[in-house]
């Protein structure tokens, strides 16, 4: 009896630290993300019922330790469907005619511009694979996976910029099936992380988790979990929850 047990507390010991869903992301970055039940149009406008909400995610984190000023913070968003990971991106900038953005093509080191960076990890397990997509603020792209060769993995995102008097505007869409899911992951947390490069006149690298001296750290990512709340439309243009978007700290 006691031998069994043993056995028993052996077994659940080892399926607890197997486990996925065990593994925590850098501590205080968790999100949830709504289901899109009407998808946003991938314009740079950020005009879409889906962005008014819920609350974006606002971050200026940078890299080696401290914040940038106000006005070059970041503003997040994320939805999702059955098949696509909607992001949108608002960055704040007092000098958008200073903007770099001089890359010479898809894959050709976007990363020295002004730029957006989106790191994903389905597995949420703090380590590789994971996908990694950088955008200039002219509508380039880059994207490899796990640090790896930037023509090893393509995706077949759509985006689109815009730049205005004192902010860049970016959207994405991705799909799913570039990330290897079949299916929309209700419910389910992945690794994640928003990261920027501003090149006004500075050279400064920021994100929402804090990752260190590289954003490629996919143990210190924030947790993204896809939610079961749905965002529809009524047919007087007001927004709307399905069910359950409500929350008590609103």
């Amino acid at each position: 009896m006691f031998r069994n047990i043993v056995l028993v507390i052996a077994v659940l010991i080892l399926v607890n630290v197997l486990a996925p869903a065990g593994f925590a992301h850098e501590p205080g970055y968790e999100i949830t993300i709504p289901q899109a039940m009407v998808p946003p149009n991938i314009d740079g406008k950020l005009d879409d019922p889906i962005w008014n909400i819920p609350e974006p995610v606002e971050w200026g984190n940078i890299n080696n330790g401290g914040e940038v000023d106000e006005d070059q913070f970041s503003y997040s968003w994320a939805a999702y469907d059955n098949e696509f990971i909607y992001v949108a991106f608002r960055n704040m900038e007092p000098n958008t005619n200073d903007l770099l953005m001089v890359a010479a093509g898809h894959d050709q080191d976007v990363w020295a511009d002004d730029e957006n960076e989106i790191f994903i990890e389905p597995a949420n397990m703090g380590m590789q694979p994971y996908f990694h997509i950088m955008i200039n603020a002219d509508n380039v792209t880059q994207d490899s996976e796990s640090g790896g060769a930037a023509d090893a993995w393509e995706s077949e995102l759509d985006s689109e910029t815009q730049i205005y008097n004192d902010y860049w505007v970016l959207e994405v869409k991705i799909p799913f099936e570039d990330l290897g899911i079949e299916e929309a992951p209700i419910g389910e947390t992945w690794g994640w992380n928003f990261n920027r490069h501003i090149m006004t006149g500075v050279d400064i690298w920021t994100s929402w988790a804090t990752t260190g001296a590289s954003f490629h750290t996919p143990e210190r990512f924030g947790d993204l979990t896809f939610g079961l709340e749905q965002i529809a439309v009524q047919p007087s243009g007001k927004l709307t929850a399905a069910w359950g978007w409500i929350k008590s700290d609103r």
